[in-house]
């Protein structure tokens, strides 16, 4: 320990001993870590002060506010509304009335078949929403799931007709098959033997042919030709050379592998030998006109026509031999003929019982996927949407009747309370309203409330909505009070529009008097457990979206929350959906 001690004081002796050898360094050290300090005392940012408030549950209460002046409506003087024609006359001087009796009418046929139809429309709106609300019948269900059955079992019955024509449809084309291997086995000798028979009698044809050209190259001949110039000698040797050429394709595909190319080669081979013997007769006839000349004897022109007709009989006698072998493979092959034509059609037909089918698949399918759907639209619940435009539409349809209402009540005039009528100004057939008033009476109670509303909050007040004032001349006492009546115009006071709104007390007060002042209320709504914070938390971003400012839990810091508010209440509090109950609103930020 004394050891330590001893170190300890040993070091602090050295640190002495060097700030009195440094002294002046170590002052101007020390002055500007201090004036470095007060630098950052003065320039620091200061800490934002949060003025908070607490999201509550609990009920939440809208009222209007007003100066509420007590007024005497013993003597009333009555008039209506609106202009028109008085239709009815009720009472006469002298009648006790009470209060909401009617006193007269003006024509209102057209405002009455309006509050008819706008009532008709809200039974109509809340009839379907109603029906929305209730879902399909069990009925309407069982219908669209026998329409469903109906169309599986359809679709079944068509895809097993499918099955069986595509079924015998193999069982046809295989059947077509063994009718063409039996005609291909019996008429093979005579398939066979038709390439040696059409080859043979086009070596006849390809002769004689020759043979002509050779009659006529002979120089005898030529020298005839080129006196005489007969007529169609040049076609003539065109058709020698096409024919000879046809001969020579035949000849190289003559084989044939069934019947039906058999009778096609022959029908070929006997064109060709037609073709040849026509051409002949064109030679003899050429020959036979050409004229004598020195080397063109008579002896010549016979020698050469006796060649040609020797040739044109040789390609007769071919061409008889080609019809001969035609018909007698065409006989042998016209029974499968037959048989394969009415096979071809059994074919033919049960295709198109499969194309039928699988047409009628796909119309099948799409109609069972509709009534599928129909079914599960059945099924299924409303959605919220189509649920609240069906209460928008009943909203609508209410909002039009009590328009049409109160256009029609408005050519009622009635006692406003109960009493006695001192004068009948109107008379049916007279236009109404006229300066002076339709009807004057003197009411059993003398007292009513007064208040002139702003236009802001005169929509939020209704009829029969309730009330209080606390008069100045009763401070401990709050009356209560029930909205009788509402100014459709607006009044003029102190250069600001109001409306007027008359109010019955609910009970006799004693002690009243005209002119008696205080301040008034009307509740104009309520609601119950809602979520409420103060309306000044609330802002407003540019896009219109509500926000609240939720305080973190360090107390420094926030965090940014949509909310969609609701009813503004006494107090500046608002109701919003968004914020839990006990959560930590910032109201407004101190710098």
């Amino acid at each position: 320990m004394r050891s330590l001690l001893s170190a300890i004081k040993g070091k602090a002796f050295i640190a002495l001993r060097f700030l009195r050898s440094h002294l002046k360094a170590s002052i101007a050290v020390f002055v500007v870590l201090v004036l470095a300090w007060v630098s950052y005392a003065v320039t620091r940012p200061k800490q934002a002060t949060y003025v908070t408030a607490a999201a509550v549950r609990g009920d939440l209460r809208q009222t209007v506010e007003a100066v509420g002046t007590v007024i005497s409506e013993k003597d009333l003087s009555l008039q209506f509304p609106t202009i028109d024609v008085v239709s009815k006359v009720f009472v006469k001087e002298g009648d006790t009335v009470k209060a909401g009796q009617k006193l007269a009418a003006l024509r209102s046929g057209s405002l009455a078949a309006s509050v008819a139809s706008a009532s008709a429309n809200r039974q109509s709106a809340q009839a379907q929403l109603d029906a929305l609300l209730q879902g399909s019948r069990p009925e309407d269900i069982a219908i669209v799931e026998a329409q469903v059955a109906n169309k599986v079992a359809s679709l079944e019955a068509v895809k097993q007709t499918l099955r069986n024509a595509e079924d015998n449809l193999l069982i046809a084309e295989a059947q077509l098959r063994t009718i063409q291997n039996e005609a291909s086995v019996s008429l093979s000798g005579q398939v066979a033997a038709a390439e040696s028979t059409i080859s043979q009698h086009l070596a006849t044809a390809k002769t004689a042919l020759i043979a002509t050209q050779g009659v006529f190259n002979a120089n005898d001949v030529q020298d005839a030709v080129v006196k005489g110039n007969p007529t169609g000698y040049d076609t003539m040797q065109q058709n020698i050379t096409s024919t000879l050429s046809a001969i020579g394709s035949l000849q190289l595909t003559a084989s044939a592998a069934d019947y039906q190319t058999a009778l096609k080669n022959y029908d070929a081979a006997r064109q060709i030998l037609f073709t040849s013997t026509d051409i002949l007769n064109r030679a003899y006839d050429i020959l036979s006109a050409l004229p004598l000349t020195s080397y063109f004897t008579n002896e010549s022109r016979e020698t050469n026509k006796s060649t040609i007709a020797t040739q044109k009989s040789s390609v007769q006698s071919a061409l008889s031999a080609i019809d001969t072998a035609s018909k007698s493979l065409r006989d042998g092959s016209a029974g499968y003929d037959t048989k394969i034509s009415a096979q071809q059609a059994q074919i033919t037909s049960l295709q198109g019982t499969r194309d039928r089918s699988n047409a009628d698949i796909a119309t099948y399918q799409t109609s069972l996927q509709i009534d599928q759907a129909q079914l599960a639209l059945k099924r299924a619940p409303a959605r919220q949407t189509d649920i609240d435009a069906a209460s928008a539409r009943v909203r609508q349809a209410q909002a039009d009747l009590a328009r049409a209402a109160a256009q029609f009540n408005d050519t009622i005039l009635v006692a406003p309370v109960a009493g006695i009528v001192t004068k009948v100004n109107v008379k049916a057939g007279e236009m109404r309203p006229s300066a002076e008033a339709s009807v004057t009476m003197l009411g059993d109670s003398p007292y009513r409330i007064e208040m002139f509303v702003s236009e802001v909050d005169i929509p939020k007040v209704k009829l029969s909505q309730t009330g209080s004032i606390k008069l100045d001349a009763f401070q401990n006492q709050d009356i209560p009070l029930i909205v009788s009546e509402i100014d459709s115009a607006a009044t003029d006071k102190d250069g600001v529009s109001k409306y007027r709104v008359k109010l019955d007390l609910v009970s006799p007060q004693e002690g009243l008097k005209v002119g008696m002042t205080g301040d008034g209320e009307i509740t104009t709504g309520m609601k119950k457990d809602v979520i409420s914070v103060p309306l000044r938390s609330v802002l407003e971003k540019e896009t219109g979206t509500k926000v609240v400012r939720i305080l973190r839990a360090d107390g420094k810091s926030f965090d940014e929350r949509t909310v969609v508010t609701g009813m503004e209440g006494i107090g500046g509090n608002v109701e919003v959906t968004g914020v839990q109950e006990g959560e930590v609103v910032v109201v407004l930020i101190k710098q």
